[in-house]
C-alpha cells in the first residue's frame, strides 16, 4: 500500500478511499472486531498511523535526501531556498511555494511536498539525519503505540477488544447495532452491559467472579492508587496508565482468564 506512495498525492479521495479500506481490513483482521465497528475506535485501538500520514512521511523522506545530497544534486535547482526567516539555519531548509493557478497543481506532488516541508518543526526539518529526521516525524504526529492491547492468547484477547470497541457479542452491544431484540441479560434480565457481565452477572459462578475482584483488587490497590473500593471499567478495558507495563500485562492475563472460563465468548 505505500509503494509508490508520494505519488498519490493529488489523487481523488474516491481513489484513496479504496486503499484505505485495504487498511481497515486488516484492522479488523489483527484486532478480531467485527464488520460494523467503529473505524475511529478501530484505528484508536490498533495505533496505526493513517495512510496519507505515512505518505507525507515518504515525500518529505525524500525532499531530505535531496536536500542533503543524497539524490542527484540537480534535482535541488529547482526548489529555490526561501530568503526571508529568522536565522540562517530557517532559511536554509525552508523553500519558496511555486506559483499556481489551478488546485490541482497545488495539491500535486512537488508544491504540496514543499507546503508540508515547510510546516515542520525547526528542530525535525533541519536535522540533517534522516534515521533521526524520520523518528522526530513520528513522535510529533504518529498516534502513540499501546503495546498491552496485543498481550494474551488470541480468543480472550479478540473477545476483550470486542468489549473495547463497543461490539461485541454481549446483547447490550448487539441491540445497539440492531442485531438483538433486546439488550438484556437471558439471566438476569438487566441489560447486559460489559460491567455487568465482569461484575454482577449470577450466570457465571459467585467464586469466579470474586477471583476476577480479588486478583484485580490485589494489581490495583497500592498506598498510592485510588481504586480500593471498586474496579473502573475503563481499567477493565483499557488498564491504568499510572501502572508499570508489567503489572497492566497481569490485569489483562486476570481478565482473559476470567473471560475464557465464563465460556460467553463475548
Amino acid at each position: 500500500m505505500e509503494y509508490g506512495g508520494p505519488l498519490f498525492i493529488n489523487q481523488d479521495k474516491v481513489d484513496l478511499e479504496v486503499l484505505d479500506k485495504i487498511q481497515i481490513e486488516a484492522m479488523h483482521i489483527v484486532t478480531g472486531a467485527k464488520r460494523l465497528t467503529s473505524h475511529d475506535l478501530l484505528k484508536k485501538d490498533t495505533c496505526w498511523p493513517d495512510l496519507s500520514m505515512r505518505r507525507e512521511l515518504q515525500e518529505l523522506s525524500i525532499l531530505h535526501k535531496v536536500i542533503h545530497k543524497q539524490y542527484p544534486p540537480y534535482l535541488l535547482n529547482d526548489l529555490p531556498y526561501m530568503s526571508d526567516g529568522n536565522s540562517r539555519l530557517e532559511r536554509r531548509f525552508k523553500f519558496n511555494t511555486p506559483p499556481y493557478n489551478y488546485a490541482f497543481y497545488r495539491d500535486s506532488v512537488i508544491p504540496s511536498m514543499i507546503a508540508n516541508w515547510n510546516k515542520l518543526p525547526n528542530d525535525i526539518r533541519t536535522n540533517t539525519s534522516l534515521k533521526t529526521f524520520k523518528y522526530l516525524f513520528k513522535e510529533k504526529f504518529a498516534p502513540p503505540k499501546y503495546p498491552l492491547y496485543n498481550c494474551g492468547s488470541r480468543l480472550p484477547q479478540m473477545s476483550h477488544t470486542r468489549i473495547r470497541l463497543n461490539f461485541s457479542n454481549l446483547n447490550y452491544h448487539l441491540f445497539n447495532h440492531g442485531l438483538s431484540d433486546s439488550p438484556n441479560c437471558e439471566n438476569c434480565n438487566v441489560p447486559e452491559t460489559p460491567i455487568h457481565y465482569f461484575m454482577e452477572c449470577t450466570k457465571y459462578p459467585t467464586n469466579l467472579r470474586n477471583e476476577l475482584i480479588t486478583k484485580a483488587k490485589a494489581i490495583l490497590t497500592g498506598p498510592n492508587r485510588s481504586d480500593r473500593n471498586r474496579i473502573p471499567l475503563n481499567t477493565l478495558l483499557h488498564g491504568k496508565k499510572e501502572l508499570p507495563y508489567s503489572e497492566n500485562v497481569k490485569l489483562f492475563e486476570i481478565i482473559h482468564s476470567y473471560i475464557r472460563k465464563t465460556g460467553r465468548n463475548p
